[in-house]
């Protein structure tokens, strides 16, 4: 109780200073002076349509810049500024590669947040976006994550950026670099929010984080972390969680010693370690393999930097102590939990794949192995492997050599393989083992908001990766043509953003009996059902696994011939 009088006490008294600072800033009442613990903000005040404004605070720094002797190391706490910081633009974007091959973007000196809410006075519920890309592309701006729409919903947003690629997620596996930069980057956001969001007018006591594909992953590890316990209530993990088969890297020491000996610095990694720390981060992007560079089985296998185990005698706070199924199977999951996937996920890559490596399906064909799961632990030439591959052969093209014909099923196959398997996996371990609530979804809407499959030019039904985000956020970068008012997609839009921001205030998608979401009640997970909503044309609860038999020749599977499952 002395807790909560504490928060409000401190909460009243950082309103109180806004409000004077707002009152100070009236020769130009369109952008607000906010002071906080870490400093003073200058926002500005943006439009979300007509009659529609929020307030918007661009590239505040939440940690001090990881350079130097700071690379490869816990981030620091930003240390209180001095004066007014402008918040009118975003923060440089981490490092990463750019689209034009050969070159880079970014900076080293990335560790920002954006923040945007339509009312600077009282406690809203805080959504903390953590954007995808691999672990190593991307940012939270607001080109690719416009906040228009979840803001109108009575929800503060923040989103961030956090270190990428090798500089965000090398691993020695020892304490010299024990990893898991990036996940800690965004624990330290998480803390800043808890100590500074009261004065934008957010609730420090009710913040739900949320993200897609890598950043669904990310989430998943901050909710089965003991670092994050208090500093978020809720979380939502879409199109990916810390058991799909890139998300979590096993070996680290192979990539870190690979880049070190590319250099000349050896492989003793209590020296190369520093020499690392002094060359120009521009250097490590050649080592990172991104999106279609990687090789064949590119997603099916763990990407090159990725969260770890972090060594138990490792100098700084450890936050991943366990692999993820470890950590599911210790009861780790202790807020309520929101995961889904769209329905045709895979149809992201194959389209990528076909455009620019028309050798991807010949290579499956001479080598049956790669379709079979890594984390199964099943060895290559193996009679277990091959009873694997042939069954999904069979299942999913009737065992047909692979060619562009059969690039529907193909891509099924992919979407189980990389996403659906793994996800479905996720809610029934923490179903098992967790009396959070717990709710499921499979996103099927193929409208005129799906962008991304409108950008690489899919045909077949249903929705691919990524293809929910524009029903969440105003996306101008992927904008290819207006959507006009009428459009259904905008109802749907609607019901996504509803449903998130309910889950954010309440910890439940659909509390009451609302006619936008047709009234639906969303279940819940339980240990004997696997519930779902399936988002599509309409809003419907089923009472069963979605795509129920692929998912049984999974597991039947799994229970036959992994000898390690679920060793992720």
């Amino acid at each position: 109780m002395s807790t909560q009088i504490e928060s409000a006490r401190k909460a009243i008294c950082f309103t109180f200073v806004s409000l004077l600072a707002l009152a100070s800033s009236q020769s130009d009442p369109a952008r607000p002076i906010i002071d906080s613990p870490a400093g003073q903000v200058q926002g500005t005040t943006e439009s979300c349509g007509l009659f529609c404004s929020y307030y918007s605070f661009k590239g505040i720094p939440y940690a001090e810049p990881p350079i130097g002797s700071l690379r490869f190391r816990n981030p620091v706490p930003q240390e209180r500024w001095a004066g007014v910081r402008d918040g009118s633009n975003h923060g440089a974007e981490c490092l990463q590669a750019s689209a034009i091959p050969g070159q880079v973007r970014g900076s080293e000196d990335c560790l920002y947040l954006n923040i945007y809410t339509q009312q600077l006075i009282g406690q809203r519920p805080v959504m903390v976006w953590i954007h995808g890309g691999g672990y190593a592309g991307n940012s939270g701006n607001s080109v690719d994550f416009g906040p228009e729409k979840l803001v109108q919903d009575n929800v503060l947003l923040v989103t961030i950026n956090y270190r990428l690629g090798a500089l965000g997620f090398l691993s020695t596996g020892d304490r010299n670099a024990a990893g898991n930069w990036g996940l800690k980057d965004c624990l330290q956001a998480l803390r800043w929010i808890r100590t500074n969001i009261a004065a934008y007018g957010g609730d420090p006591n009710n913040v739900t984080i949320f993200g897609n594909s890598a950043g669904g992953a990310l989430v998943h590890l901050l909710v089965l972390t003991d670092a994050g316990q208090g500093l978020f209530q809720r979380a939502i993990a879409q199109s990916s969680t810390a058991l799909v088969p890139y998300s979590f890297q096993p070996r680290p020491r192979f990539y870190a010693d690979r880049i070190a000996t590319a250099l000349g610095f050896g492989t003793d990694s209590s020296n190369y370690v520093e020499q690392l720390r002094t060359i120009p981060a521009e250097q490590f992007i050649p080592f990172q393999e991104v999106g279609f560079t990687i090789p064949i089985p590119r997603f099916l296998r763990p990407l090159d930097f990725g969260p770890v185990v972090e060594p138990a005698d490792a100098p700084e706070e450890i936050i991943v102590r366990q692999r993820p199924i470890e950590l599911i199977r210790n009861g780790a999951h202790r807020v309520p939990f929101l995961v889904g996937y769209t329905d045709l996920e895979g149809a992201f890559f194959t389209a990528l794949d076909n455009a620019i490596d028309p050798t991807v399906k010949g290579q499956f064909n001479a080598n049956p192995h790669l379709l079979v799961p890594f984390f199964w632990n099943v060895g290559a030439g193996s009679a277990a492997s091959s009873q694997i591959s042939s069954a999904f052969r069979q299942h999913y093209w009737q065992s047909r050599p692979l060619d562009a014909s059969l690039d529907y099923e193909w891509t099924v196959y992919q979407s189980d393989h990389m996403f659906l398997f793994a996800i479905d996996q996720t809610i029934r371990l923490h179903a098992q083992t967790s009396t959070s609530p717990l709710y499921y979804y499979q996103f099927t809407y193929d409208g005129d908001l799906n962008l991304y499959k409108k950008i690489f030019g899919v045909q077949h039904p249903g929705a691919i990766h990524t293809d929910e985000l524009p029903y969440l956020f105003h996306i101008p970068s992927a904008m290819l043509v207006p959507v006009l008012p009428e459009s259904h997609a905008n109802t749907v839009s609607s019901r996504v953003v509803r449903m998130w921001t309910n889950f954010a205030r309440t910890g439940n998608p659909t509390p009451a009996q609302d006619a936008l979401l047709q009234n639906v009640q969303w279940p819940t997970v339980g240990v004997t059902g696997t519930g779902y909503l399936s988002i599509g044309h309409d809003l419907i609860p089923v009472q069963q696994t979605p795509n129920l038999s692929r998912m049984n020749l999974w597991y039947n599977l799994q229970q036959s011939y992994a000898t390690a499952p679920f060793e992720i």
